[in-house]
């Protein structure tokens, strides 16, 4: 089962603050590069673990290097304790939760809605065609945020799933959004533990395999706890984005920056579904490079009040052709964005 494209319009509209904030969100990047610039270099692949040593390019003075064995995408340090602290625990994790969460429950329904439950489908609809009554399944969602692929899941008409999130503040959302507890929080450090104990049939990491320090342990962790069947995953992906980023260094970097320090291949998603035993059943390929390219037009014309003017004869030129002309890349493969449902494959 494969799927390509998604209408852009949703997405725009919720980061509209990407175009009116670049600056501030542009800041708070480059202090996160140079944070991670200190971090210890990394010696080996996030994906296959294979050595890693030439340096490709620079991005917001941060090296990155193509694994010559996968063809995964790796920042040049390592993500830290220290690092991901900054990132996701400080605070509880607020300042991270700011980019995920809403202000309030309309709000929170929209996103739910536009956003989240699209992915909830998807996965319900690739689990009906192979077979299965995703009714009757249990679920897991790691790194479950704000709680929103949680509530999706829901608003299809499932009912048992579980939560985990490591941030107190988002985890908090979430429940306060449903009204009841459907996250649950654990320690940083306890996700491998979890992972190789939880006792449901789906496992779902959306957008979480990025953000993990130890992605690969994860995943044998999962593929030795027998009762999980199924792995739905999100994924950045190397992709046009990265150089569009590159070339505009002075527009707010949406895709290879903060939390993502690699980026997944569709080389490298092989090589982790061979050596962790899954097989591809259902793949929804989209992406917001256009968009990327969009915005960063956008953003620098506006910039500027010799060219300012110009910012609305390319909005109307390019908005309307947004949604083709990024289908044509998913259909390539070429997207910022994929998600997979994934059959593990054990022996009887």
């Amino acid at each position: 089962m494969q799927k390509y494209g998604k209408p852009s319009a949703p997405l725009l509209s919720h980061k509209s603050h990407f175009f009116k904030e670049n600056e501030a969100l542009l800041q708070r990047q480059r202090a996160l590069a140079a944070l991670y610039a200190e971090q210890p270099g990394r010696l080996n692949c996030k994906a296959c673990d294979g050595p890693i040593s030439e340096v490709s390019f620079s991005k917001l003075g941060v090296d990155y290097l193509v694994c010559p064995r996968c063809g995964h995408l790796n920042g040049a340090h390592e993500d830290s304790d220290a690092f991901c602290s900054e990132l996701y625990v400080e605070g509880g994790g607020a300042a991270y939760a700011r980019d995920y969460s809403s202000a309030d429950r309309e709000a929170y329904r929209k996103r739910t809605d536009d956003i989240y439950v699209p992915k909830a489908r998807f996965l319900v609809d690739a689990l009906a065609a192979k077979g299965e009554d995703p009714t009757a399944l249990s679920y897991a969602d790691f790194g479950a945020g704000s709680g929103y692929f949680v509530s999706a899941l829901r608003a299809t008409g499932l009912t048992d799933i579980l939560g985990f999130e490591v941030s107190q503040t988002q985890a908090a959302l979430a429940n306060e959004m449903a009204g009841e507890a459907i996250v649950r929080t654990h320690a940083l450090g306890d996700t491998v533990s979890l992972a190789g104990k939880v006792d449901t049939k789906v496992v779902s990491l959306i957008g979480v395999l990025e953000h993990l320090q130890q992605p690969r342990e994860l995943l044998a962790a999962l593929k030795g706890n027998a009762a999980v069947s199924y792995l739905y995953i999100s994924v950045p992906l190397f992709s046009p984005s990265v150089f569009i980023e590159t070339a505009f260094p002075d527009v707010m970097q949406r895709h290879l920056s903060g939390g993502h320090t690699h980026l997944y291949s569709e080389s490298s998603l092989d090589w982790t579904c061979r050596e962790f035993g899954m097989s591809r059943v259902a793949e929804w390929w989209f992406g917001g490079d256009v968009m990327d390219l969009y915005r960063s037009i956008l953003v620098r014309l506006s910039a500027s009040e010799k060219t300012a003017g110009a910012a609305g004869l390319w909005t109307d030129m390019m908005k309307p052709a947004i949604d083709t002309m990024q289908e044509a890349l998913d259909r390539k493969h070429l997207s910022s964005e994929v998600h997979m449902l994934l059959q593990f494959e054990r022996g009887s």
